[in-house]
């Protein structure tokens, strides 16, 4: 029987904090606190397990909707070329969502250097309050999946 991956997760936990971490010497405080950031980042994981899937999707829904409010930027070879290669990203489809979501995030960064290069002064002045509005709804909810664990990412 191969253990499901919540059981794993807590296999995983249970050697670093009842094996490996009380054998650790006291001057090892460096390899101490990393064995406990290595256990946090589990217990967060095996918590939020179940819902990353539908967490992943709204991120690349999230990076569609910027990348489609970007479509109308204008401006020279280089952001013509930049407008059209994040369409097609944003446009792209397959079934990870991770990888479609980081081809947008690297048009993105793409456009933004295209228009400083060659953007004409209109997307110029909007590039940058069309990308903080969205990013900052993008805050929000990681905000919100991260309150559980006492983090704030702003």
């Amino acid at each position: 029987m191969i253990p499901n991956v919540d059981d794993r997760l807590a296999s995983v936990i249970r050697a670093l904090t009842e094996v490996i971490l009380p054998h650790l010497p006291p001057e090892a405080s460096l390899a101490q606190e990393q064995v406990q950031l290595a256990v946090g980042h589990l217990q967060i994981l095996r918590a939020q397990i179940d819902s990353l899937p539908g967490y992943e999707r709204e991120e690349l829904a999230d990076g569609r909707a910027l990348g489609t409010a970007l479509a109308d930027c204008t401006g020279g070879v280089k952001t013509s070329a930049a407008t059209s290669s994040l369409a097609d990203a944003v446009e792209a489809q397959g079934e990870d969502g991770r990888t479609l979501l980081k081809d947008i995030n690297v048009n993105v960064e793409a456009l933004v250097r295209a228009v400083a290069a060659d953007g004409d002064d209109d997307t110029r002045a909007r590039l940058t309050s069309t990308i903080l509005e969205h990013e900052q709804a993008r805050a929000q909810k990681d905000r919100q999946w991260y309150a559980p664990f006492g983090f704030d990412t702003l």
